[in-house]
């Protein structure tokens, strides 16, 4: 089906994410009624179809058990089947916030829920299950795995599926009073140190499946406290999502191009973003997130500690390096981000931090760049106008 064809008069519609694909589809595409939702259901589950032996629930609240059991359905294929959508909306939020539970047969993402119930309640489920972190070796393998059999099946038997994949990023703009600034700061800090997996994971599908679109959006972005979720970073305004929807293009499933921001603008973005990653490790010195309830999951899978330690350069260049570090070395010595996952974790795999300066630095791209660059006047040389 042709792009245009989507837009018919009776829209089959449906999407694999959180809270980004629901509101992509409530005010970009006109409020349209998703025939299936996959809704907060992790890759790996999504594509796995042996179902987790959960055993005995009853001590759980009945928001857990509903979860649990919603994503150990395992029946994506076999609806996707059915119902024959002409449009998938995809995102990751759910791949990048939580970390994945195994009884050793299936998979299952970490719920929201349990990270409130009570903690004796919650030790006593999770002994039975086996915890996978977010950002692990495992955690990336299940997840390149689980990728490429999404791939397959929708260029294999839905080659007709328009799929579009949501890349958007996280808001440092909160525009409310519900949470301090310094919460919400703390909150920005946790989903960008998460957004280079979502970029990764979108790109990865989007140049395998022959039918699928990466959206990025390069707008502005706020979260205040009328978001349907809660002022969160990923949690954006209303008025975001209709500065979206006018500038969406349904032809091409892209969106048209934005002015280019002002310095004025453009240096207050520049300066939230070092304000939210300086002035938190002040706050928090002694390397513990204490105020990360929200994203209670990640404190389980030791993430937010990690991120601290870096921030503070506790141990220098000697550390073995993480997912995260190697993403950002290729973006700050290259210019470009890994060409994808199998890169992404050799260069993680490295030694140490030094290791992996070294090795790009003297690697003959990083080197033609610098030539190059040497070989342009400078700025400084410049006669004054």
């Amino acid at each position: 089906m042709t792009p245009a064809g989507i837009w018919g008069v009776c829209v089959n519609i449906a999407y694999v994410g959180s809270c980004y694909s629901e509101e992509f589809i409530k005010h970009v595409l006109d409020d349209a009624v998703p025939r299936l939702r996959f809704f907060r259901v992790n890759s790996v589950s999504l594509m796995d179809e042996q179902t987790v032996d959960l055993a005995d629930m009853s001590e759980l609240t009945p928001e857990s058990r509903r979860h649990l059991s919603f994503e150990n359905r395992k029946n994506f294929r076999q609806r996707m089947r059915e119902a024959a959508p002409d449009l998938l909306v995809v995102d990751f939020i759910r791949d990048i916030r939580c970390a994945l539970l195994t009884d050793g047969e299936g998979f299952l993402s970490f719920p929201y829920e349990l990270i409130v119930e009570p903690r004796t309640t919650r030790a006593a489920f999770l002994n039975r299950l086996e915890l996978i972190p977010f950002g692990s070796p495992d955690y990336v393998r299940l997840h390149r795995q689980a990728l490429n059999r999404f791939c397959n099946f929708m260029n294999e038997v839905m080659p007709d599926c328009r799929v579009l994949v949501l890349n958007f990023k996280p808001a440092w703009d909160y525009r409310g009073r519900a949470r301090t600034h310094i919460d919400f700061r703390a909150d920005f800090m946790a989903w960008s140190a998460r957004a280079p997996m979502q970029d990764l994971m979108g790109r990865y599908c989007a140049e395998r499946i022959k039918a699928a679109t990466l959206l990025d959006y390069d707008g502005p972005l706020w979260s205040d406290d009328q978001s349907k979720y809660g002022p969160a970073s990923v949690h954006y305004a209303a008025a975001c999502w209709r500065l979206m929807a006018r500038r969406f293009d349904r032809e091409s499933l892209s969106f048209t191009p934005a002015e280019p921001p002002t310095a004025v603008e453009l240096g207050t973005r520049l300066r939230a973003s070092f304000d939210a990653f300086g002035e938190e490790a002040e706050v928090l010195g002694d390397g513990r997130w204490r105020r990360l309830t929200r994203s209670g999951a990640d404190v389980l899978t030791e993430l937010v500690p990690v991120l601290i330690q870096e921030m503070l350069h506790c141990h220098g260049f000697k550390r073995e390096p993480t997912i995260i570090d190697a993403y950002n070395a290729f973006l700050w010595l290259l210019g470009r981000p890994p060409e994808g996952i199998e890169t992404l974790m050799a260069h993680a795999a490295l030694p140490n931090l030094d290791a992996l300066r070294h090795w790009l630095m003297t690697s003959e791209e990083f080197q033609a760049g610098c030539r190059v660059m040497l070989e342009r006047p400078s700025i400084r040389d410049q006669p004054a106008g």
